[in-house]
C-alpha cells in the first residue's frame, strides 16, 4: 500500500452477490444446502473505479457492475487504517486491526507472521464447521520464513540486503495452514514488495535464481529476489486460473468451500497484460482494472457452468482506493 493513500479511510468498495442463497422454485419444503463462500479481495480499488458505484466514470467494469446489480450493493463503509495489512486482520479474524501488534503501517514482504496459530478466522471457523477452505492470492500477514542463519533475522525487508539470510529451499512456519486453511497458495506481500516467491502450503514451488527490479512509474517494483516460474505480469491471471481450478475441484464434492481470494491488483505494479494494455484508452490503471473486470466475469462463468450459482455466496470488495 502506497503511503500517500493512509488517510483516504473511506475509499471501501463492498458490493456483495448473494447468488440464488434462498431456495429455488420448487425447493421451498427442502432443506437449503451449506452455501459456497468465495470472498474476492481487490487491492487499491477505489469506489469510483466501478461503474456501479461511479455511472459517469471512465472505467468499463460490466461483470462487476453486474454483481452488484443481481446482488447487495453496500453505499456505507468505514475504517480507522485503510491500508494493506489492518484490512486482511480484520477480515480474517473479525477483530479490530489495532488489536494486532503493529500498531501503524504494514508489513514486508520477509515479516514474520502477524496472526498466531490460536487466532480464531473466518477459515478456521468455517473448517469446523465442514467447509473445505483455501486462500489464493496475496497473504501480507506475514510467515516465518527459513533462516539460513537462525540467530540473526537481518533487516526487515525493504531492501534486496535484507533477504539474503533467507532459505527458499526450505518450508515457510506459521502458514496460512496453521490459521485454517486446507489449502494455501501464494505470495508474502505486495506484488511491488520482495522476495518475488510463490509458496504453495508451506513450500516454495521454485527456487530463486535471480534479482528483479523495476523503476518506471507504473510497472515499479523494489528489487529483491525472484523465483524461477515468477513473472510479475503473470501473478493476477495465475491467481484467478488456480481459483477458477480450484471450483472446478469441488464442484464434484459435496463439501461446501470457502475461497478467499486476495489480489494483488490493481496496487501496484500497475501490468495490464499485453491483450488488455490501451483496451480503456485511459491509462495503464484502466486497462489493470478492465482486465480484473473480465477475469471476475470469468469466474462467475464457472460458478455457472457447473451449477453452482444457487449456492454460493459471491462477495467482492476492495481494501482501499487509490488511482495512481
Amino acid at each position: 500500500m502506497k503511503k500517500g493513500c493512509k488517510n483516504l479511510g473511506l475509499l471501501i468498495l463492498v458490493t456483495c452477490a448473494f447468488v440464488g442463497c434462498g431456495p429455488s422454485e420448487g425447493e421451498a419444503n427442502n432443506q437449503m444446502k451449506t452455501p459456497n463462500i468465495v470472498f474476492i479481495l481487490a487491492d487499491d480499488l477505489g469506489y469510483g473505479d466501478i461503474g456501479a458505484y461511479n455511472p459517469d466514470g471512465k472505467i468499463a467494469t460490466p461483470n462487476i457492475d453486474k454483481l452488484a446489480a443481481t446482488g447487495i450493493k453496500f453505499m456505507d463503509a468505514h475504517t480507522s487504517s485503510a491500508v494493506c495489512t489492518p484490512t486482511r486482520y480484520g477480515i480474517l479474524t473479525g477483530r479490530y486491526n489495532w488489536r494486532s501488534p503493529i500498531k501503524s503501517g504494514v508489513l514486508t514482504g520477509k515479516s514474520r507472521a502477524l496472526l498466531p496459530k490460536t487466532r480464531t478466522t473466518v477459515a478456521s471457523l468455517l473448517k469446523r464447521k465442514g467447509y473445505e477452505t483455501a486462500f489464493i492470492g496475496k497473504w501480507h500477514l506475514g510467515w516465518d520464513w527459513a533462516l539460513k542463519d537462525s540467530t540473526s533475522f537481518g533487516g526487515e525487508g525493504w531492501d534486496a540486503a535484507d533477504f539474503d539470510n533467507l532459505d527458499f529451499t526450505k518450508p515457510i512456519a506459521n502458514s496460512p495452514n496453521e490459521v485454517g486453511f486446507d489449502y494455501a497458495y501464494g505470495h508474502s506481500g505486495s506484488l511491488d514488495m520482495a522476495p518475488y516467491v510463490y509458496v504453495e502450503n508451506t513450500m516454495p514451488t521454485a527456487g530463486v535464481d535471480r534479482m528483479t527490479e523495476d523503476t518506471n512509474k507504473y510497472t515499479w517494483w523494489r528489487k529483491g529476489p525472484t523465483a524461477s516460474d515468477f513473472v510479475h505480469e503473470d501473478v493476477t491471471p495465475n491467481f484467478f486460473r488456480k481459483s477458477m481450478a480450484f471450483i472446478r475441484e469441488k464442484a464434484t464434492r459435496d463439501t461446501p468451500f470457502f475461497l478467499y481470494l486476495a489480489l494483488p491488483s490493481p496496487h501496484t505494479p500497475i501490468l495490464p497484460t499485453k491483450e488488455w494494455q490501451g483496451k480503456s484508452r485511459l491509462n495503464p490503471y484502466g486497462d489493470f482494472v478492465m482486465m480484473i473486470d473480465s477475469y471476475v466475469g470469468q469466474l462467475t462463468e464457472v460458478l455457472e457452468e457447473k451449477g453452482m450459482t444457487e449456492n454460493t455466496i459471491l462477495i467482492f470488495t476492495s481494501d482501499n482506493g487509490c488511482s495512481p
